[in-house]
């Protein structure tokens, strides 16, 4: 199921809190202590048995990096010992066939049917892992109350936040008890954070998921840099560190608990995240 949700204006507001600095700040030289994606993912398997991490995507236009990324840090996570994936873009019976063929079908579409997506999902299909589903799916809802054709609706995101955390909370509960678990979402569902709109407020997936496993999960975000609009903004506010970024191959993040001093974080996304990847490779395909 295809949609445009609420999420994608917070990867937005992500850019805009993280990454502020004080008045003359592209000017200032950044002391970044970069970490590898590699290195945050050991660090998240480290620290809780839940890491999640997200792709950009909007519509059906996606940043291939980050996805590619993600291909990138599952043979560091095999290492921490994970064996099971659960991600947002696969429906419940494509997780049931490929656990048994080991391959995805060709007749998929969407976001499955994109070659750096089926690469992500073969390399953890070849290190012999288990992948599940976690979405919103239209037996989980009643369509007399809820409009599915209506995605930016606060009631239909509300009550798709909360079915994907109970889901995720389920399958871990079908996992061995100290099982690590990967998830894999996309924009800001993992943040542990209330969205505020005017309509009103709701959870996301991230802060249900702690609220119903009691497990703080380590969260990494990878859309802070992605241009989601054509705010020339966007563009000046990340130049301090393509220098560095270019050196260390394009991609590397950093913990938010050693962000740059000069760097003022808002406390509410500090809470909500743990981790934040930067890039050079930050177009919408």
């Amino acid at each position: 199921m295809k949609r445009r949700d609420v999420l994608i204006g917070l990867s937005a507001l992500v850019s805009l809190s993280i990454i502020q600095q004080k008045r003359g700040w592209a000017t200032q030289t950044l002391t970044v202590h970069w970490r590898s994606p590699e290195e945050l993912i050991a660090i998240g398997f480290e620290r809780s048995r839940v890491v999640m991490m997200n792709e950009a995507h909007n519509g059906q236009q996606r940043n291939i990096r980050t996805r590619e990324i993600g291909q990138r840090i599952l043979p560091t996570a095999h290492v921490t010992g994970v064996r099971h994936l659960a991600m947002e873009a696969l429906p419940s019976w494509v997780a049931s066939e490929i656990n048994e063929t080991r391959q995805l079908p060709r007749n998929v579409s969407g976001y499955l049917a994109d070659p750096e997506m089926r690469n992500f999902i073969q390399t953890a299909l070849d290190l012999n892992w288990t992948l599940s589903s976690y979405d919103i799916e239209p037996n989980d809802y009643d369509p007399d109350q809820y409009d599915p054709d209506n995605p930016m609706s606060l009631e239909f995101n509300s009550l798709r936040e909360k079915v994907q955390a109970e889901k995720l909370v389920n399958t871990l509960q079908n996992l061995p008890s100290d099982a690590p678990l990967l998830v894999w979402c996309g924009n800001s569902h993992h943040f542990r954070l209330t969205v505020q709109l005017n309509e009103g407020e709701f959870d996301l997936m991230g802060q249900h998921f702690v609220a119903l496993s009691g497990i703080q999960h380590f969260a990494i975000d990878q859309t802070v840099s992605v241009r989601f609009s054509d705010d020339p903004m966007q563009v000046e506010r990340f130049l301090p560190f393509m220098p560095e970024l270019s050196q260390l191959g394009g991609t590397a993040g950093f913990l938010v608990e050693e962000a740059p001093p000069n760097l003022s974080l808002n406390e509410s996304l500090m809470n909500a995240i743990d981790a934040v990847i930067l890039s050079t490779e930050n177009e919408l395909e």
